[in-house]
C-alpha cells in the first residue's frame, strides 16, 4: 500500500505504533508521532520505512486504533464546549500552512507560548492538545476530550448545606451563596441582557445590574429618587461566581457577533476552511464537484412503464490529473446529501462498487481512494451548514467561486459536455434539440433505462476517459514533459502519486460512512425496524429483544445511516465508536438491490393507486347500501303484512320450535338425489294421487252439501 499522511505502521514485536503526519514532496522524509505515547513528532526516512516494510520488521495497520464515531447530538453541553475549545487552539496553531515547521521543537516552542497568551492557557495544555491532534487522526473528532474516562474531576459538585470552593479571604457584609440551578438561570438572563451589546458594557457591569435587579429586596427614595437596596448580610452571588459561569458559557462566535458585529466576525474571526489560490500541487489537491441534470429520460426498475423523469448526475474530478474520482446518479434534486454521495464514491474502492452493476475491474484502473486536500464547488450544496459540518471533521477545505463564474471549474463542467455528447445518441429518451417545439417528436416516450443501467453506461464512460482519453488541452510541466508522461488522466494520476503525493490521505471506512452517509430515523416496530416503507432486522434488536419490547411496549425512534444507492442495508448507530448493520428482511425481497429513488418511486405509486382505487370504490359502496336497503324495506313490509297481533311472550316462546321446522323445510328443500330419473317418476306419481284424492273428497263434500240444502 501506498505511504499517505495518516497511515498508521506498527513495528513488529514492539507494541509501538505511528502515524505518519506529514510527507515531503520528494518522497524522502516524513514526520510520525507514536500514537499511545506522550513524546511530540519525530524525523523518518522514508526509506527506512519501505526497507522495514520490505523485510517483514514492519506492517501497515489497516484499522486504525483511534476511529472515532460521534453524534454531536449526544454529547453534552460541556462536552461540546470542551471539544469546540480545543479545535479552536489547534486551528491558531496547527494548519497546514505551518507544517513541517510545528515539528521542529523550536518553533513549536514559539507557537505553543502564543496560544498559552492567547487562550489563557498552560503551555503542558496546550502541549497535550497539539499530541491527541496530532496522533489520534489530524480530525476534529481527534481532539474531542475523554470525558467518559473522567471519574468525579470536571463534574459539577453537589449542592451543599455550607459554602462550597475555599473560603474568603476577608469578611464581607454581605453572605455566601451557592450557585443552584435557579441562580444560573438569572446568571444566563443577566448575560443576555447586560452583556452581550452593541455597546460593549464590562463584565463587572453587567454583574452590578443583575443585582440590582434580581437580588435586591427593598427600595428607598433618595431625593427622590428610588434606589435598590442589599441589606447586610443578604446572601448574594459574588463576582468570581458570575465570572466563572460566564467564562463556562462563552461562545466567542456569540460574543463578537452581538458585542461587536457579525460582519467582523465572518471577516477576522471565522474558521478558515477555504482558499481563494487554486492550488493543484499534485492529485487529491483539489477535487472539482458540480451537478447537472442528465438529458436523458428513465423508467422506474419495478415496472418499465413508468417514466420517472430526468436523473441527477454528480461527478468529481481531480484538479491535477483530469481523472474522475466519483460519481452519482440519483433523483433528487442538486443537495449536499447528492455531493456526499459522490464525494464517498470518490473516497471509496471502485472494485467492489463496479461489482454491483455487473463490471469486473482491478484496483489500478481506476485507483481513486483517497480523500482530497479541499473540494471546489460552486456556492451551492456546500454552502449548507450540514455539509459544512460533515466535512470539517474530515479535514477537508471547501472553496467556493464566486457567483456566475462555472469557468472557475471547467474541468467537471467540460466533463459533462463529453459524456452526455458521446452517449445522448445511443440514449432511448434522450432530450434532442428539437424538444418541445411544435411538431417535434416527444423524446420520453423512448425512455427505457433505469438508474442502475444509466450509472453502468456512465462507469463504462469514465473507464474510458480515465484510461484513454488524450487530454489535447492539458499543459504539461517540465518533469512531465521530461519524463514523456502522456496528458491522460491515469498516466497523469500516476504520475503525481509517484513524484507530487504527500496530500493524500485516507480514513476507514467507518469514518466515511458515519460522515458522509445522510442519517435519518427509524421506527422500531414488532414487524421490524421500519425505514422508508421498508422493515430490517439486526443482531442487536434480535439480542436484545427489541420487537418483542414493541409489541409489548410501543414502538420508539432510533439513529440510522443509509446509502441511497442501495436499500440492502441500513446502518443503526449504537454511540461514537459502535454502530450495527441492519438487512432487508425476507419478506422485503422486492426492494432487494433496488436503490432508494426506485423504492420511493414505487411506494408513492402504489399510494396513487390506493387513493384512485378508493375513488372509484366509492360510487359502488353507495349504491350497495342504497340496495342493501331496499332489500330491508320489502322484508319490513312483508313482515308486517303477515304478523299477528300476539304478544311478546308467545312470540318468544317458540323460538326453539320454528328454528327446529325451519331447518327441515329447509333440508326438504336443499335435497337432492343422484338418481333424477326414479325421483321424478315418484313425484309424478305422489302428484297424480293427491291430485285423485282431492277430486273424490271434492265431489264427495259436493253431494253433502246439496243433500243438507234440499232438506231444508
Amino acid at each position: 500500500m501506498k505511504l499517505c499522511v495518516n497511515t498508521v505502521i506498527h513495528y513488529v514485536g514492539e507494541q509501538r505504533l505511528e502515524r505518519i503526519l506529514w510527507i515531503d514532496s520528494e518522497q524522502t522524509a516524513c514526520f510520525v508521532i507514536d500514537i499511545h505515547g506522550r513524546e511530540f513528532p519525530q524525523s523518518r526516512w522514508l526509506e527506512d520505512i519501505h526497507y522495514g516494510i520490505e523485510q517483514g520488521l514492519i506492517v501497515i495497520e489497516e484499522s486504525d486504533p483511534w476511529t472515532c464515531i460521534v453524534n454531536p447530538n449526544m454529547l453534552s453541553e460541556k462536552e461540546k464546549e470542551k471539544w469546540e475549545t480545543d479545535w479552536q487552539i489547534v486551528q491558531a496553531i496547527a494548519s497546514k500552512d505551518v507544517e513541517p515547521q510545528i515539528f521542529v521543537s523550536t518553533e513549536r516552542s514559539k507557537l505553543i507560548r502564543q496560544a498559552a497568551e492567547m487562550f489563557g492557557l498552560s503551555e503542558k495544555q496546550i502541549g497535550r492538545i497539539l499530541k491527541r491532534y496530532w496522533s489520534r487522526g489530524k480530525t476534529k473528532l481527534a481532539v474531542l476530550p475523554d470525558f467518559a474516562n473522567r471519574g468525579g474531576k470536571g463534574k459539577e459538585r453537589r449542592q451543599a448545606a455550607r459554602k462550597l470552593g475555599r473560603p474568603k479571604k476577608f469578611d464581607s457584609i454581605y453572605g455566601e451563596m451557592n450557585v443552584s440551578e435557579e441562580v444560573k438561570k438569572i446568571f444566563r438572563i443577566a448575560l443576555d441582557k447586560y452583556y452581550y451589546k452593541a455597546n460593549r458594557p464590562s463584565l463587572r457591569w453587567a454583574y452590578e445590574q443583575m443585582l440590582k435587579e434580581y437580588f435586591s429586596e427593598d427600595r428607598k427614595l433618595d431625593n427622590g429618587v428610588e434606589l435598590p437596596v442589599i441589606e447586610s448580610g443578604t446572601a448574594i452571588p459574588s463576582f468570581p461566581q458570575f465570572r466563572y459561569w460566564y467564562r463556562k458559557w462563552r461562545d466567542l462566535k456569540k460574543e463578537i457577533s452581538l458585542r461587536e458585529s457579525a460582519k467582523k466576525f465572518h471577516q477576522r474571526y471565522r474558521p478558515v476552511l477555504g482558499s481563494t489560490q487554486q492550488d493543484v500541487f499534485g492529485p487529491g489537491s483539489v477535487y472539482q464537484i458540480d451537478a447537472t441534470v442528465a438529458d436523458v429520460y428513465l423508467v422506474s426498475s419495478f415496472d418499465r412503464t413508468k417514466i420517472i423523469g430526468r436523473p441527477v448526475l454528480y461527478l468529481v474530478m481531480d484538479g491535477y490529473s483530469r481523472m474522475v474520482a466519483g460519481l452519482y446518479v440519483g433523483l433528487e434534486g442538486p443537495s449536499w446529501q447528492g455531493a456526499m454521495m459522490a464525494l464517498k464514491n470518490a473516497c471509496e474502492s471502485k472494485v467492489e462498487w463496479c461489482r454491483q452493476f455487473g463490471i469486473e475491474i482491478r484496483e489500478e484502473d481506476w485507483p481513486c481512494m483517497y480523500l482530497p486536500e479541499s473540494i471546489l464547488a460552486d456556492r451551492g450544496e456546500l454552502l449548507s451548514d450540514k455539509a459544512l459540518s460533515i466535512i470539517e471533521h474530515l479535514q477537508i477545505a471547501v472553496k467556493n467561486t464566486s457567483p456566475y463564474r462555472p469557468d472557475w471549474k471547467a474541468v467537471v463542467e467540460k466533463h459533462f459536455d463529453l459524456i452526455q455528447t458521446h452517449v445522448k445518441p445511443f440514449l432511448p429518451g434522450a432530450i434532442q434539440e428539437d424538444f418541445q417545439e411544435r411538431g417535434a417528436k416527444d423524446y420520453r416516450l423512448n425512455a427505457a433505462l433505469t438508474i442502475p443501467e444509466f450509472t453502468q453506461i456512465l462507469i463504462k464512460c469514465v473507464l474510458y476517459y480515465n484510461n484513454r482519453h488524450y487530454l489535447t488541452g492539458y499543459q504539461r510541466d517540465a518533469d512531465q514533459i521530461a519524463q514523456d508522461v502522456q496528458p491522460i488522466p491515469i498516466h497523469l494520476w500516476n504520475f503525481g502519486i509517484q513524484h507530487r503525493s504527500g496530500r493524500l490521505r485516507r480514513v476507514s471506512e467507518d469514518i466515511l460512512r458515519f460522515n458522509l452517509l445522510p442519517t435519518a430515523e427509524a421506527t422500531v416496530t414488532p414487524g421490524g425496524i421500519r425505514f422508508q416503507g421498508m422493515y430490517y432486522s439486526c443482531t442487536t434488536a434480535l439480542k436484545e429483544k427489541w420487537f418483542v419490547h414493541a409489541r409489548t411496549h410501543g414502538t420508539w425512534k432510533v439513529a440510522v445511516s443509509f446509502d441511497p444507492r442501495s436499500v440492502n442495508q441500513i446502518f443503526l448507530r449504537l454511540g461514537r465508536t459502535s454502530y450495527d448493520v441492519c438487512n432487508l428482511l425476507e419478506s422485503q425481497a422486492r426492494y432487494r438491490d433496488q436503490n432508494l429513488e426506485d423504492v420511493n418511486y414505487l411506494l408513492a405509486w402504489e399510494k396513487q393507486n390506493q387513493a384512485e382505487s378508493q375513488d372509484l370504490e366509492l360510487k359502488d359502496r353507495i349504491s350497495l347500501a342504497a340496495e342493501i336497503e331496499a332489500i330491508v324495506e320489502e322484508a319490513k313490509r312483508k313482515t308486517r303484512a303477515e304478523s299477528l297481533p300476539l304478544p311478546k311472550s308467545q312470540k318468544l316462546r317458540d323460538i326453539r320450535e320454528n328454528r327446529r321446522q325451519e331447518k327441515e323445510r329447509n333440508r326438504k328443500q336443499e335435497s337432492f338425489s343422484l338418481v333424477r330419473s326414479s325421483t321424478s317418476e315418484r313425484l309424478e306419481q305422489q302428484d297424480e294421487e293427491v291430485q285423485e284424492e282431492r277430486s273424490y273428497l271434492g265431489l264427495l263434500k259436493q253431494k253433502q252439501e246439496d243433500a243438507f240444502y234440499g232438506d231444508r
